[in-house]
């Protein structure tokens, strides 16, 4: 039995008023923390996206060493056919040997080939994601789609499962035809840069100095990932853009498709990658002065560039 006349200890708990202060506390903590978080993952994304594009463009390298030309944009062996892309022609380069050995290069019908391949269970080139062609801050990089008919894109290519990239060559700024409807992506077959249709330069083709001229930059994937098929699809906007419309940041209003289809951008703040033909990747700014991004992008204008860009 408990001695009255001993002291009462009285135990006392967390009011709610003191439990709700420490909840916001913790609150405010957190949402002062959340975006360093955010920008140090992102920053990650971006390191791994510009390594992703320098050996890309070392596989570029690797391939005219061997063949004494580059890859080129994007190349049909018929007219009206799909396009093999720059990255079928990369594949050896990229520990994808298997897949190459596959590939029938004089097949005037790329998609019919690809759907082949994947029919017999063959090394697919197309339908498994290749880490070296995609960025990581993409939010769509790494999804697949099923081309043609039976897909989500019926009125699409008929090329397949495939997996759309985030990195295109650069063509040149004498596009004919830079307009916000489909003939947009109508194609080149002389463009005054690197990489389009049935291209193959070379090294000495580079005029203005092969760290002044573009090779390959971002473009992010289309909302429905109806563009950048890297294996086999259409020609420009598919494998390579050009520079006329300059360097700005896109999105995925369906109104404004075309328009973001046909330039370099991405979901890094403030600007994307791009390598130049010396193998260096940089980080241009969509504040670039537009004279100074076209003639980044041509091979031989020899045009004057500021010594800063």
């Amino acid at each position: 039995m408990m001695d009255a006349s001993l002291p009462q200890i009285k135990k006392r708990g967390f009011t709610i008023v003191e439990l709700l202060v420490v909840i916001a506390i913790i609150g405010i903590l957190v949402a002062l923390l959340l975006p360093a978080v955010q920008a140090a993952r992102e920053a990650a994304r971006r390191m791994s996206c510009a390594n992703h594009l320098r050996q890309l463009t070392l596989a570029i390298h690797n391939y005219e060493s061997a063949f004494k030309v580059m890859p080129p944009g994007s190349y049909h062996t018929a007219p009206h056919e799909f396009s093999w892309g720059m990255a079928a022609y990369l594949l050896p380069f990229m520990e994808e040997a298997a897949a190459f050995e596959s590939i029938d290069f004089t097949n005037p019908h790329c998609g019919n080939h690809i759907k082949g391949i994947q029919a017999t269970g063959q090394n697919d080139p197309s339908s498994k994601p290749i880490a070296t062609l995609l960025c990581p801050s993409d939010p769509l990089s790494g999804l697949s789609l099923l081309s043609g008919p039976f897909g989500p894109l019926p009125l699409s290519g008929d090329c397949g499962l495939l997996h759309p990239t985030d990195y295109l060559g650069m063509a040149g700024s004498n596009d004919p035809n830079v307009t916000g409807t489909y003939s947009g992506c109508g194609g080149m077959l002389d463009g005054n840069g690197m990489m389009y249709s049935r291209s193959f330069r070379k090294f000495r083709d580079v005029l203005d100095g092969t760290s002044n001229t573009m090779l390959i930059g971002e473009r992010a994937i289309p909302y429905d990932l109806g563009w950048g098929w890297p294996i086999c699809g259409g020609h420009e906007c598919e494998h390579y853009v050009s520079s006329g419309l300059g360097l700005l940041q896109g999105n995925h209003n369906p109104s404004e498709y075309f328009i973001h289809t046909q330039h370099f951008w991405s979901w890094h703040p403030g600007g994307c990658h791009i390598s130049m033909v010396d193998g260096s990747v940089r980080f241009f700014n969509y504040s670039i002065n537009y004279e100074t991004f076209l003639s980044l992008s041509t091979r031989g204008g020899s045009e004057a560039i500021e010594s800063e860009f």
